[in-house]
């Protein structure tokens, strides 16, 4: 028997060994594991994903344009946000 072949029957066979040895938490990482997965991945790709960025870091998290995150979100040059009052201190519009 080849490399490749036990290597393949292994895997063939882990699931149902784990599921005899292991039945709770092989139910419970097939489920939750599988649904953390998939929101890290799809987390990491929208925080990889080109285009223009909000300004803000996420849902209500407002930033200042002088904080370290928020210059690596938008240019130095586009802040403040262009809908902000050009009456405010600091504003280049």
């Amino acid at each position: 028997m080849t490399r490749i072949a036990r290597a393949a029957a292994y895997w063939a066979a882990l699931p149902r060994r784990m599921l005899q040895e292991y039945p709770e938490q092989t139910i419970f990482w097939s489920t939750f594991g599988t649904a953390a997965f998939a929101l890290l991945a799809y987390r990491i790709s929208y925080a990889t994903a080109e285009g223009p960025r909000p300004w803000y870091r996420g849902y209500y998290s407002v930033v200042r344009p002088d904080d370290p995150i928020a210059i690596n979100w938008r240019k130095p040059e586009e802040y403040p946000a262009p809908y902000l009052s050009t009456k405010m201190p600091g504003a280049k519009i």
